[in-house]
């Protein structure tokens, strides 16, 4: 299975895009069904592709089709995040991202269960990046099977 494409928010969504491709070694072009301001980063190798669009355009429910629209009461911060699996050395994807003006740092999950670059586009909205060792251990450790025995081990289950 394949998630195909998700959508993030930008204040500036070309400069966003631009940095997106920057640290996924691919390209950012125009993306104008979500309006005259939103961009597309594409990975190098073709495989992931954010639609960047301006903060605070939603997602409504319309007759033919779901469509954005600017909504004022948007707030900056969001419930949703996306990890991505990328071909770059962590280094220089929390480098690429603070020569942007984003805060990034190296971060461990679950207590060293597993690690990844955590990206603040705008500083508001959470990417997680990981690179080639880094995506290695998740695809070991992060599996349903596993999760299920980390939740008895936690006691949920």
């Amino acid at each position: 299975m394949l998630i195909a494409h998700c959508s993030i928010p930008a204040d500036n969504p070309q400069s966003a895009a631009q940095v997106l491709a920057e640290i996924m070694q691919g390209e950012a072009v125009r993306f104008p069904p979500a309006g005259p301001h939103a961009w597309m980063a594409w990975s190098g190798d073709g495989e992931v592709e954010f639609e960047v669009v301006p903060r605070g355009a939603t997602l409504h429910y319309d007759p033919e089709e779901g469509a954005w629209r600017e909504d004022e009461s948007a707030g900056r911060r969001s419930e949703v995040h996306v990890a991505v699996c990328v071909n770059r050395p962590e280094t220089e994807i929390i480098a690429i991202a603070k020569r942007a003006g984003w805060p990034a740092r190296h971060c461990e999950r679950g207590g060293g269960y597993f690690s990844l670059a955590e990206v603040w586009v705008d500083g508001v909205f959470m990417i997680e990046f990981l690179d080639p060792a880094q995506t290695a251990v998740y695809k070991k450790r992060v599996t349903a099977r596993n999760w299920k025995a980390k939740l008895v081990e936690m006691g949920v289950v």
